[in-house]
C-alpha cells in the first residue's frame, strides 16, 4: 500500500496491522558522473519494489530526500539538515505515525551519513517506552551477509558514487550517469586499526572531512560499474529488505 494514496480514516483502520515504511535519503554530491539525487533514487526503487512484493503488509511512506550531509557541504548541489535537527525530524515523523496509530515502524536508510543520526533518534523514541516495535537500517548494512557472499563485483563493499552505486544507478536511469568522468579516490592510512575505504573492518571512529578523502567526493572504483552488476545488486538487496520485513510484520507489539 502506498501512503499517499490513502484516506486518514483509511489509514487508522489498517495502521495497527500493517508496517510503515519510511524511506531516508539524501540530496548531496556524488563525484562527477552521478546525480545529486542518487541515494533517494536507489533506496526509493528498492523501496517501491518491496512494496509491489509486500503490498498486504506494508504501507509505504513517501523518501525522506533530506538527509545528515554536512560533510558534504563543501561540493555544489549538496542539501543538508545538521545532525541535531535531523534526529528531531525522524523522532517527529516516527512519533506522527505512531500517533496514527502503527505499531510496526521500519526506516530503510539509503545515506551513509543518516546512520548516526537515525541511531540517536531510535535511542530518544525508545526511552520513551512507547511498546511499538521500531527498527532501521541501511540497506547495504541489512544484505551485507549477502553482498559479501557475491563474486561479480570488484569492490568488496559500498562506500560513495563508487561501483555499486554507479551500477545501480545505471541499472535505474543510464542516462543520468556520465561513465566518462567516473572516477573514485583509493585514501589509504598506515594504521592496523583504521581503513577509511571500510574495506576491512576499522576499530577506531577517525574525524575526517569528506574532502580529505577524496578531491572529487567519489571513493573506489566507479569505473568498473555496468547495469547488469546493478540489476543484480537491486535482486539481492530486495530480497533481503523482503525476508526482514516479512519477519519484522509478524514481531508482537505490547
Amino acid at each position: 500500500m502506498i501512503f499517499g494514496d490513502l484516506t486518514s480514516p483509511d489509514i487508522g483502520r489498517i495502521a495497527a496491522t500493517k508496517v510503515a515504511v519510511l524511506p531516508l535519503a539524501a540530496v548531496e554530491q556524488h563525484g562527477d558522473h552521478l546525480p545529486v539525487v542518487t541515494d533517494s533514487a536507489i533506496v526509493t526503487e528498492l523501496a517501491c519494489r518491496v512494496e509491489r512484493q509486500l503490498s498486504d503488509h506494508i504501507v509505504l511512506l513517501p523518501t525522506l530526500w533530506a538527509g545528515c550531509s554536512h560533510h558534504h557541504l563543501r561540493f555544489p548541489g549538496t542539501l543538508s539538515l545538521s545532525s541535531d535537527t535531523y534526529v528531531l525530524v525522524i523522532c517527529d515523523l516516527v512519533e506522527s505515525l505512531l500517533s496514527s496509530g502503527f505499531r510496526r515502524i521500519f526506516l530503510l536508510n539509503g545515506h551513509g551519513g543518516n546512520q548516526i543520526p537515525f541511531s540517536e533518534a531510535l535511542y530518544r523514541l525508545a526511552l520513551k517506552r512507547s511498546g511499538a516495535k521500531i527498527a532501521a537500517q541501511s540497506y547495504w548494512r541489512l544484505a551485507a551477509r549477502e553482498l559479501s557472499a557475491q563474486n561479480f563485483m570488484s569492490s568488496p563493499n559500498l562506500t560513495h558514487a563508487c561501483e555499486y552505486e554507479t551500477s545501480m544507478m545505471l541499472a535505474l536511469r543510464n542516462d543520468w550517469v556520465k561513465m566518462e568522468k567516473a572516477a573514485g579516490a583509493h585514501p589509504k592510512r598506515d594504521s592496523a586499526f583504521y581503513d577509511p575505504m571500510g574495506y576491512v573492518p576499522s576499530r577506531v571512529f577517525v574525524s575526517e572531512t569528506f574532502e580529505s578523502l577524496s578531491p572529487n567526493g567519489a571513493l573506489g572504483s566507479p569505473e568498473l560499474a555496468t547495469a547488469e552488476k546493478g540489476q543484480r545488486l537491486l535482486e539481492i538487496i530486495e530480497t533481503c529488505v523482503v525476508g526482514f520485513l516479512r519477519e519484522f510484520s509478524q514481531w508482537p507489539t505490547e
